[in-house]
């Protein structure tokens, strides 16, 4: 299993793209829209999305969103996902949750099915929904996280 951000267009606030979850004989099991900061960096404590590249996945256990998360999915064990690689730590808290324009994203990726604008995207908690429902019982420990700027 493999995930894939590609990131598309440069709005004036914020970065929009299309994520898909691709199985192992490569079919696409998964798709929606992502929307993340417009600046890019690797300084802690600042909205800055993080850098292209290839990413590991890894739960992030009582995260300040948790709640939020299990009453989306409906599920009492959910955690929040967490992306990380050797020049972005685990501690930065690169999550992925549910939000619609850059006010929510605080540097990390937000997920929607619908473009409102090219400034929000829509339909969020149903796509974070499908998305964590889909990697619930995944050891993430096996997929790749890749993201591509294609802008």
């Amino acid at each position: 299993m493999k995930i894939i951000l590609q990131r598309r267009y440069m709005g004036k606030t914020c970065c929009q793209g299309k994520l898909k979850i691709m199985d192992d004989e490569n079919n696409i099991i998964f798709h929606c829209l992502s929307l993340e900061e417009d600046e890019e960096g690797l300084e802690s404590g600042k909205d800055l999305r993080v850098p292209p590249g290839i990413y590991k996945l890894k739960r992030h256990e009582k995260s300040k969103f948790e709640a939020v998360l299990r009453s989306i999915t409906n599920n009492s064990e959910d955690c929040m996902i967490n992306i990380y690689n050797e020049n972005v730590p685990f501690e930065r808290h690169i999550l992925i949750h549910w939000g619609n324009n850059h006010k929510d994203t605080l540097g990390c990726i937000l997920l929607g099915f619908s473009k409102i604008d090219n400034e929000t995207i829509g339909q969020s908690r149903p796509a974070c929904k499908e998305f964590y429902n889909l990697l619930r019982d995944k050891d993430l420990e096996k997929i790749e996280f890749e993201i591509i700027n294609e802008f």
